[in-house]
């Protein structure tokens, strides 16, 4: 008897989980209709010197871990998460200006994009987040140049 009670809760643990999970990929934008030509544009106007502002005083070669993408959208799927999606122990990047604007970058050349962002932005004010910078927030974005340099190699194709 006893092992039917707990045979239950851990299948209602196992359901909120996989609600949970669901809930993730709800919020996940599907970047395939995207205007990449323009999102390259911007990214080499504007994005490209606020990113490396930000990580002035770092050599790229301090981090190992390299993350990679197979194709365009695959690449704006990574670069969103790393972007607008804070690491454990890192401060929220939310204002940085090389964000701000990848944020209105996506917004205006991806159709849909700014709704899912909205939702997406409450669902994640619901976490508590710790506001510390440390090597881990550098270890993050650091990955993003060379992502972006993946996407826009996928253009040249």
């Amino acid at each position: 008897m006893k092992n039917l009670g707990q045979s239950k809760k851990g299948e209602v643990s196992f359901r909120k989980i996989f609600i949970l999970q669901l809930v993730g990929l709800v919020l996940t934008y599907d970047f395939t209709n995207c205007d990449f030509t323009e999102i390259k544009k911007e990214y080499c106007r504007t994005i490209r010197e606020d990113l490396l502002t930000y990580m002035s005083g770092t050599k790229s070669t301090e981090f190992n871990t390299t993350i990679f993408c197979n194709n365009r959208s695959h690449c704006l799927t990574e670069i969103q998460r790393l972007t607008f999606n804070p690491t454990p122990g890192c401060a929220p990047l939310a204002k940085e200006l090389f964000v701000l604007r990848t944020n209105a970058t996506l917004a205006l050349w991806c159709p849909g994009y700014s709704e899912t962002q909205i939702n997406a932005t409450q669902a994640m004010k619901k976490r508590k987040k710790r506001k510390v910078t440390t090597n881990k927030c550098l270890e993050q974005v650091s990955q993003l140049p060379g992502l972006w340099r993946r996407f826009i190699r996928t253009l040249r194709k």
